[in-house]
């Protein structure tokens, strides 16, 4: 988790903004578990603390961490925290073991940098902790691996080995090649290691289980979107064996954003005028068998609203 704050305006990246509201709608329906404003939030909260105002005024939640390790900017950060936020001034792998895991958490672990190790780590340490019902959301940059930079420029070094070194090569795929290493490829590279690492802590957490505390973790949806750089993230929920029939009362798969067979869900924020969206927005939701009236908007555009609509961002500038 990098000091990104300093470098990116996160009130301008509609696709981002577009990720947050289908997350809380991904939250929104975990009530069969619990209230969702009695969960703990765990965020990143940088300076704008922009998922901690969504989720507390869309969900109710209260109970708010935001992890934060820089100690550079820490003052700006306690500053500008909205509402009753608790910082934790600790790396990520410091903060996560001390969270009050006999409570129901929703933690979005929102890195901004290229998966690393860490990143796999911090999974482990939610996984091995995590009651049922709890959900984690993990984002990662997946413009390239860094390994990539590294090993430009030098005869020396490979980047898949630098890569298969680094992560351990009992965890990267026999058939991983360069090509793997950017973009979206790399997206589904690094949520499939995340997700062997959350079931290999799982599995070790289980040895001694009774068969109703068995926890496995379903994945709920995976996102990828471009906001400047390439960004993907993975979701899912923790369910003990006992609480299949509140899993199934979630009814995550009703959700109008998800796509078929289990894609990812690909955020692409169609540029269109104030008049177009309007004109888009007056035959929504559309009956069925009714066609929809594009104008002079581009087919694939209009579609993309049509899919996104309800959770893009409604913002426009004013000029004098």
């Amino acid at each position: 988790m990098s000091s990104s704050f300093d470098k990116i305006n996160y009130s301008l990246r509609p696709a981002k903004h577009t990720e947050r509201r289908m997350l809380s709608e991904v939250f929104r329906r975990l009530w069969p578990f619990q209230m969702v404003s009695d969960y703990v939030y765990v965020g990143f909260g940088a300076v704008a603390f922009s998922d901690f105002v969504l989720f507390h005024r869309t969900l109710g939640m209260r109970e708010m961490i935001s992890i934060e390790r820089e100690t550079d900017g820490i003052a700006r950060v306690r500053e500008n925290a909205p509402f009753n936020i608790k910082i934790d001034n600790r790396s990520s792998a410091e903060a996560l073991p001390d969270l009050p895991w006999d409570k129901h958490h929703i933690l979005w672990l929102d890195y901004d940098d290229a998966l690393s190790p860490d990143m796999l780590a911090d999974a482990k340490i939610v996984a091995s902790r995590a009651v049922s019902g709890s959900v984690v959301a993990v984002s990662f940059n997946c413009h390239r691996a860094s390994e990539i930079a590294e090993a430009n420029g030098t005869d020396e070094l490979d980047a898949v080995d630098l890569f298969r070194d680094r992560f351990g090569r009992e965890r990267v795929p026999e058939d991983v090649g360069e090509d793997d290493l950017y973009g979206w490829p790399f997206a589904s590279l690094g949520r499939r290691l995340i997700l062997t690492e959350i079931e290999a802590a799982l599995a070790l957490r289980n040895i001694e289980a009774e068969p109703a505390d068995v926890v496995s973790f379903h994945r709920i949806c995976e996102i990828e979107y471009k906001d400047g750089a390439r960004m993907t993230t993975l979701v899912g929920i923790f369910v003990a064996e006992r609480d299949a029939d509140k899993l199934f009362s979630c009814k995550f798969d009703s959700l109008d954003f998800l796509e078929k067979e289990q894609k990812p869900i690909r955020i692409s924020v169609p540029l269109l005028t104030v008049k177009e969206i309007r004109s888009l927005e007056s035959q929504l939701p559309l009956n069925a068998g009714i066609p929809l009236e594009c104008g002079q908007v581009p087919p694939g555009d209009a579609k993309h609203f049509v899919d996104l609509y309800r959770y893009l961002p409604n913002f426009a500038v004013l000029e004098a």
